[in-house]
């Protein structure tokens, strides 16, 4: 009886130990993050906010609500590009406009949640924030004032407002949340291998 006893034990041991193991040893896949860039043709541009590649997210045209309303182009738009540089316009404008996988809008207004200041996740994602205090529709850290980034000054040689850098499709960050840690001048989630790199978990293109 002892035996069995010991025997019991023994086997009650090993499955918590190998159980313990396969939980330590398991690590959760790391969440995305939005907007993301990639630029499979190697020309540094954001694949995203060009036409053969672009993406604006869901076409929500049919919804009653949001899109009317909504500064700047609407998900998914079509490519605009009237200054014919390669880059849609709505990339270009300052606004909210999505270019990246991973749109979502819970509260159906037509801004993604990530960027949208009136939802909870706006402020809980480590990517690239669209920040609005003075109501003009261009995102703050694209203007002088308060202009943001991590790797470089306001330059503004088109004198429309905005930062050329936020305009040129290249992988300039703006806002807080820039991390570099091997000090290449751009962010570790837009490198390849990164949380912010379309070709990882965001899909790549649509």
């Amino acid at each position: 009886m002892k035996h069995t006893y010991l025997l019991i034990l023994i086997i009650l041991s090993t499955i918590l130990l190998l159980s313990g193991c396969k939980t330590s040893t398991e690590s959760e896949e790391p969440a995305p993050v939005f907007p993301m860039y990639v630029d499979d043709n190697g020309n540094d541009i954001n694949d995203y906010v060009e036409q053969e590649t672009h993406e604006s997210g869901p076409d929500i045209s049919t919804s009653t609500t949001g899109p009317s309303s909504t500064p700047g182009g609407a998900p998914g738009h079509s490519f605009i590009d009237s200054d014919d540089d390669g880059i849609c316009d709505y990339a270009q404008d300052g606004t909210p406009t999505w270019h990246s996988p991973g749109f979502i809008d819970d509260n159906d207004n037509g801004i993604c949640d990530f960027w949208d200041e009136s939802h909870p996740m706006h402020s809980r994602h480590d990517g690239m924030r669209f920040h609005d205090e003075n109501g003009n529709h261009i995102n703050d850290y694209f203007e002088e004032e308060p202009h943001r980034s991590g790797d470089h000054d306001f330059i503004d040689e088109k004198e429309d407002g905005i930062c050329d850098y936020a305009q040129d499709g290249s992988p300039s960050w703006h806002g807080p949340g820039f991390i570099d840690r091997n000090q290449n001048g751009m962010s570790d989630h837009w490198e390849n291998g990164g949380r912010g790199h379309g070709g990882m978990m965001g899909g790549g293109h649509h």
